[in-house]
């Protein structure tokens, strides 16, 4: 079954990409969405349940966020600590595989889901059997330093599913997203920048930036995106991902931008005001 799988998700990407180009000389890129951890203001955040429901749903990409456990495997969850989102606390870099597959999610009034955190390889192969791509954020632990070795273990997963090719790799660290672009200069990279990151003025010298750099995806505050930074991007050649928009008037706007993925809590949203 693996070889029509993914000969499908190539076409996909291949639609994309040709999408995109006909968007560009067009003046405007085609329109996708992103399930933020996988439609957080929907279902239980990072959860099987919420990317199984993402999938169904028809949104283009899935988006997480990954850390390192003690004993090397790659989990899917937000922040460096439990505390917030599972049954847990302390860092997630504290606890093997095992410790961490104990505990339960919560939802986001604080009760706890027979839904527990997943693997990378877990989410990996529901995108590939969906035949849907992934955006995939690499984090730092609550000291904000880098996990050693994470980007290879990061290949490593998606290599085993043959998913590369489908997974755009993300940080906000300049040094993540470099030894990603090191490790694997076919892989397709983004560079995430906040509000407090990057001065709006700075927006457009640091999308040439980027291009000479290599980099393929700019992840961006939603609050330093405005059509000429929509346009500037495609003139860059980068397809520009804004995040993390959840109201109706918002969506609909980064959409009239021209945007290249509109990021989101409220997949459900994105797919209504795109017409799917």
């Amino acid at each position: 079954m693996r070889g029509p799988l993914l000969l499908a998700l190539g076409l996909i990407a291949l639609t994309v990409v040709m999408g995109t180009a006909t968007a560009a000389a067009q003046g405007m890129i085609a329109p996708l969405f992103a399930a933020h951890r996988g439609g957080a203001l929907l279902w239980p955040e990072n959860s099987l349940l919420a990317f199984r429901n993402a999938l169904a749903l028809g949104a283009d990409f899935l988006e997480l966020d990954v850390h390192m456990a003690r004993d090397g495997e790659v989990v899917v969850i937000h922040d460096a600590t439990l505390d917030r989102t599972t049954t847990g606390a302390g860092p997630v870099r504290e606890r093997t595989l095992a410790e961490l597959g104990a505990l339960r999610l919560k939802d986001r009034g604080g009760a706890a889901l027979e839904e527990r955190i997943p693997t990378l390889g877990q989410v990996v192969a529901l995108a590939l059997a969906g035949k849907r791509q992934i955006l995939l954020e690499i984090k730092t632990d609550e000291r904000r330093r880098r996990y050693p070795g994470i980007e290879e273990k990061v290949f490593a997963a998606l290599d085993r599913h043959r998913f590369t090719p489908f997974t755009v790799v993300m940080a906000f660290e300049g040094a993540t997203w470099r030894r990603v672009r090191q490790l694997r200069p076919e892989a397709r990279v983004a560079a995430l920048y906040s509000a407090r990151m990057l001065p709006a003025a700075a927006v457009t010298p640091e999308l040439e930036a980027l291009r000479q750099a290599g980099v393929a995806f700019v992840g961006l505050d939603q609050a330093l995106v405005t059509a000429e930074v929509a346009k500037q991007a495609r003139l860059a050649g980068l397809t520009l991902g804004v995040w993390t928009v959840n109201e109706r008037d918002a969506i609909a706007r980064f959409i009239e931008q021209g945007v290249g993925v509109v990021i989101t809590d409220r997949p459900d949203l994105a797919k209504e005001l795109l017409g799917r």
